[in-house]
């Protein structure tokens, strides 16, 4: 019997038992928290460059990542958007690039990117919504480095972003994915 479980079974005192069920929550939420720290670094230093702000801008950007990510986190898009294009926990490109962000069933993607996004959104969907799922990562990485060359000339009408830009940054984001999920060895 793991040591978890013989002090969940009360062999331990009470503290022992919060830190043990804190430890069993914790690995779910870890990929995403080091993904929020390593963009929210780079989102606070731009905010110093520009307005000289200091602890409390990185207390804004979490808070406006988090209202963002809770806001539309079960709706679905219909419409090409290029939002935050190189902010990666807020990004909304396409219809189906972004955390938390997808097109509605059914719906045509806006550009040869937005379609790599489309495959991996169903594939993460297929895999019980693993976004650590290695084949589907690998599968977006493969998808956004053979669509970087059409995408520079070609994108949806009203695009704001630069299309390098966004694939760019969901490479990064989707590195820091893969590296998370080595560093947890989950299967």
């Amino acid at each position: 019997m793991g040591r978890c479980r013989r002090e969940l079974a009360g062999r331990r005192p009470r503290d022992h038992q919060r830190r043990c069920r804190c430890r069993r929550l914790l690995p779910p939420l870890l990929p995403l928290l080091l993904l929020l720290l390593a963009i929210a670094d780079r989102q606070l230093a731009a905010a110093s460059i520009f307005d000289g702000s200091d602890d409390t801008a990185s207390l804004k950007i979490l808070a406006r990542v988090l209202t963002q990510l809770g806001a539309h986190a079960q709706d679905c898009s219909r419409t090409c958007e290029s939002e935050h294009c190189t902010a990666a926990p807020l990004m909304r490109y396409g219809k189906y690039c972004g955390l938390s962000y997808t097109g509605c069933p059914g719906e045509s993607p806006c550009d040869a990117l937005d379609a790599c996004c489309m495959l991996h959104d169903a594939c993460v969907q297929a895999t019980d919504n693993d976004y650590l799922n290695m084949w589907c990562n690998q599968s977006l990485l493969d998808c956004v480095a053979a669509a970087r060359p059409s995408t520079a000339g070609t994108t949806f009408a009203g695009n704001q972003c630069n299309v390098t830009e966004v694939a760019d940054e969901i490479t990064s984001v989707v590195e820091a994915a893969v590296f998370a999920k080595r560093i947890l060895h989950k299967p």
